[in-house]
């Protein structure tokens, strides 16, 4: 059996270019040595997120030699307007978007569940969920970093930058399928969408599909989606 080994990786906070000196801080060089055990003349990876890929060697503490930079078009074009769930189930949906490819994400207190979740609360977390994007974004090699947004109610979003928009409705009539072109998916919560909700999201531009004919998760919905249409 063939093992294949994975580069090492690392995410830069700057941009990657060839006249860069000492790109990498103190504490990126030890997360190189001591977590990823990069050893001297070793190469690794180096991604800034904006589309650029270096192959890097280390040489010693104090002189990284960049090696190549590589340019890559942007690929994934859709975003996700996805609801604030439970711990778990929302940290699995924000790491798995990024592996099967996302744009930008957007999240919410959905309606029917904003007794359960307060957003300041999950906004605490924001430092641990950008981690879980860094990690899933070194891991999947994205090339383009996601952003991640938080809105107070799915009421307050702006459909101004998007021109095919989706909701997944499980009463929809149109059936979900990866010829659609969509910039902007939109999930409901656990419990689904409120009648408040509904009637907004009607006086948009967005249109309604759905994904199946059984009734899929809040966490999984998204990623069926991104799946089909990232085919």
């Amino acid at each position: 059996m063939l093992l294949v080994v994975k580069t090492a990786s690392i995410l830069l906070n700057n941009k990657l270019e060839e006249n860069t000196d000492h790109f990498l801080t103190n504490s990126q060089i030890h997360y190189l040595k001591k977590v990823l055990k990069i050893q001297e003349n070793e190469n690794f990876n180096a991604f800034d997120g904006m589309g650029h890929k270096g192959t890097c060697k280390f040489i010693s503490n104090d002189q990284i030699k960049i090696l190549e930079i590589q340019s890559f078009p942007k690929v994934f074009k859709t975003s996700v307007l996805i609801p604030v769930m439970k711990k778990v189930q929302f940290e699995f949906c924000l790491q798995k978007v990024i592996e099967l490819g996302v744009d930008n994400i957007f999240c919410y207190p959905s309606e029917k569940t904003s007794d359960k979740y307060n957003l300041k609360n999950v906004k605490e977390k924001l430092e641990r969920y950008q981690d879980i994007i860094e990690s899933a974004f070194l891991q999947s090699e994205n090339k383009y970093l996601p952003k991640l947004n938080f809105i107070n109610n799915l009421f307050e979003f702006s459909f101004n930058d998007y021109l095919d928009v989706c909701v997944l409705n499980q009463n929809a009539e149109r059936k979900f399928s990866s010829n659609d072109n969509w910039d902007l998916i939109i999930s409901g919560g656990e419990f689904g969408f409120s009648e408040n909700e509904l009637a907004f999201l009607r006086k948009t531009k967005a249109s309604f599909v759905k994904l199946s004919e059984n009734i899929l998760r809040a966490e999984t919905a998204p990623l069926v989606a991104l799946s089909i249409q990232n085919i």
